[in-house]
């Protein structure tokens, strides 16, 4: 398999500086092109929001160079990857946790990672960024979010409109880095030649309808990278428009087949 990918993001209207992260790391093996996608949307203002985030990349970096290749040939388990993802994500919290007590402050970061190979994805999550699949004419968040509001609109508490006003839509339920446990989400599926996945912090999510992510994000218009970075663009200058006061990031992965 073969992937199309970009990224896009954007300090937003209001902050300072930029305390999400993005990566995408990618390496060419016997099973074809293996692609991992990550998007941290760090807090704990200024530069500790930043460090968070980038700490949490830097150490999913170490593994998919280090580590991933030894799964890679001993035969992909999805219940490896998940105990391996389980352990690192447990460390980035203990490291962040540890360094947020040495110097008195508090920081943190969500999560959301891909592993793209051959037809098949498998994602970590923590916090409220999110990971969508996106179709033509439908848009599906893959993600749970873990936030009050999520939580209060699941248990049906308040409507989806409530929801998008709610005060508590920036409280977290889940953030690596901010105690000493950390829950996290896995899913594993199909992916078919054509499916966009989009992971975005929630500056990017926030004010965008279904309408538009299909309209913009779905696959079969795309011819190559510049083309995705384009429309990445255009949706974050729309949110912006729109008010949006957060950072924004997002980036997409779109399976090509094996004859890119």
């Amino acid at each position: 398999m073969r992937y199309l990918q970009s990224y896009y993001t954007d300090v937003g209207i209001k902050r300072k500086n930029n305390q999400d992260s993005l990566a995408l790391f990618k390496a060419d093996t016997d099973f074809g092109e293996v692609l991992l996608a990550i998007v941290c949307d760090g807090m704990g203002g200024y530069q500790s929001g930043e460090l968070a985030s980038k700490t949490i990349i830097e150490i999913f970096e170490k593994w998919f160079k280090q580590d991933f290749s030894k799964c890679l040939y001993d035969g992909l388990n999805f219940e490896i990857i998940k105990g391996q993802w389980n352990r690192i994500i447990k460390d980035c919290n203990t490291i962040l946790v540890e360094y947020g007590l040495q110097y008195d402050i508090d920081l943190g970061s969500t999560l959301t990672a891909g592993l793209f190979i051959k037809n098949k994805y498998y994602i970590a999550h923590v916090g409220d960024s999110r990971a969508y699949k996106i179709l033509p004419d439908k848009a599906f968040q893959i993600t749970q979010d873990q936030s009050a509001v999520a939580e209060a609109l699941r248990r049906g508490e308040i409507t989806p409109e409530e929801a998008k006003k709610d005060k508590r839509r920036n409280i977290l339920l889940e953030c690596i880095g901010i105690t000493k446990n950390v829950k996290i989400l896995f899913y594993e599926g199909v992916s078919a030649v054509g499916d966009t996945f989009m992971f975005c912090s929630d500056g990017f999510w926030h004010n965008l309808t279904e309408e538009e992510l299909c309209r913009y994000l779905s696959g079969k218009q795309f011819k190559d990278n510049k083309m995705i970075r384009i429309h990445l663009n255009y949706l974050v200058e729309t949110v912006k428009h729109k008010g949006e006061k957060d950072n924004i990031t997002a980036l997409a992965v779109i399976p090509m087949g094996d004859n890119v």
